[in-house]
């Protein structure tokens, strides 16, 4: 899985939010973004965009279903600062622009923009790996895995 936004990938644990932190929604990698662009990490159909636009649901062809999810608690900007550039059902390829964030309006108002990526039905998939650090948009894999049959 690709990196949705240029900047450090590092593990679900350190996002200051226990349900993210634990693996609670899912396993993935987090992104601290460097700008406001965001990628998709996959192929896939838009399967949801949160009215709050701050988090977009991938659905693969290996049946996995996958979660860019901008910030913590963000929803609670509803949708100030976020610009979407898909629409559901839509589909998508790996790298290909999904929303634009203004990073400083989140910060201003007191979120934190790291993102979540995450595979929200982890049961699909085995011998996950990961490599953290600096990462491209679109560009880097940050997360490996085989999917079950």
């Amino acid at each position: 899985m690709l990196a949705v936004c240029d900047g450090a990938s590092a593990p679900v644990s350190e996002i200051p939010d226990e349900a993210f932190a634990l693996g609670l929604l899912g396993k993935g990698f987090s992104q601290d973004p460097e700008n406001g662009i965001f990628r998709s990490p996959v192929d896939g159909k838009i399967e949801n965009v949160a009215k709050s636009k701050h988090a977009y649901s991938i659905h693969t062809r290996d049946d996995l279903d996958v979660l860019v999810h901008i910030g913590v608690d963000t929803v609670e900007l509803n949708g100030e600062g976020f610009t979407p550039l898909v629409a559901e059902g839509q589909n998508v390829r790996a790298g290909d622009m999904l929303a634009k964030a203004d990073i400083g309006l989140i910060r201003s108002r007191g979120f934190n923009p790291i993102t979540a990526i995450l595979i929200t039905n982890p049961d699909r998939i085995e011998n996950v790996a990961y490599k953290f650090g600096p990462a491209t948009a679109g560009r880097d894999a940050v997360m490996f895995y085989g999917t079950k049959k």
